[in-house]
């Protein structure tokens, strides 16, 4: 089991959910870490989320503001910042119930980035059966034109080796809700193992997931296509020498 590690939430107007959330993290890190640093990254919030998480939890919660920008680069300010050896990233909703992270953690000795995943043989979902149709018509798409081999690359429940994140993420390049499948191609290309675990998930009333932000993923599969065929992510040699700042060294203000 892990037993040092961040946790990215990125967030947008989720002043009604974060502190639930916040709270059920908290409640299951007692006695499972030796260190934990959670980080809430307030993409732009205009509900005084990033306000509510420093009142309510002061120095046990980083709170990371910038500009809003997307799922994909409230992500990456999370990546950049954290400082333990592994890195989960999870929703603002915890869909996904924190637990889970037991049966991602049970395959971290194999590689270095391990997925939850909505689809994969002996999961779990309870979901909408439109939003199931979209998933899977996204999915198929997704496998065609960026990487192939997922049964599922949009699940917001990613286990990632710090020093592996932010390599990749020094090179992803959009900030929407396609990063996910953008750095699962990058890590392929770069030669890193992935695992894709079957995970429990539960739809979560007040989503900001909608019918559109599928078509907002479908623009930018192309758009990582179109990056493959003209070349645009540079080969692995140059990447290593441009990771973002942040590095694993030292315990961080707001760690248990």
């Amino acid at each position: 089991m892990i037993r040092d590690l961040t946790i990215v939430l990125p967030a947008y107007n989720e002043a009604l959910r974060i502190g639930a959330t916040i709270d059920k993290v908290l409640a299951y890190a007692q006695g499972r870490f030796d260190r934990l640093e959670l980080i809430v990254v307030d993409d732009g919030s205009t509900d005084g989320t990033g306000d509510l998480v420093e009142r309510t939890y002061g120095s046990r919660v980083r709170v990371l503001r910038r500009p809003n920008g997307g799922k994909g680069a409230a992500v990456r300010t999370g990546v950049q910042a954290a400082t333990r050896p592994w890195i989960l990233f999870a929703d603002a909703d915890l869909a996904i119930p924190i637990r889970e992270i037991e049966k991602l953690a049970a395959h971290v000795e194999s590689a270095p980035i391990v997925i939850g995943s909505k689809r994969a043989p002996g999961n779990d979902i309870v979901y909408p059966k439109f939003r199931l149709f979209l998933g899977a018509v996204g999915g198929l798409l997704i496998s065609l034109l960026v990487v192939p081999g997922f049964h599922d690359t949009q699940c917001g429940f990613k286990l990632y080796r710090t020093d592996v994140a932010q390599e990749l993420f020094a090179v992803n390049r959009l900030d929407g809700f396609g990063f996910d499948f953008e750095v699962l191609y990058l890590a392929r290309r770069y030669g890193h193992r992935v695992i894709e675990v079957p995970v429990r998930v539960e739809h979560q009333l007040g989503s900001t997931v909608r019918a559109t932000s599928y078509l907002r993923v479908l623009r930018e599969a192309f758009s990582v296509f179109w990056n493959k065929l003209t070349g645009a992510y540079p080969p692995r040699g140059e990447v290593l020498g441009r990771r973002a700042p942040g590095g694993i060294q030292g315990p961080p203000a707001g760690s248990l």
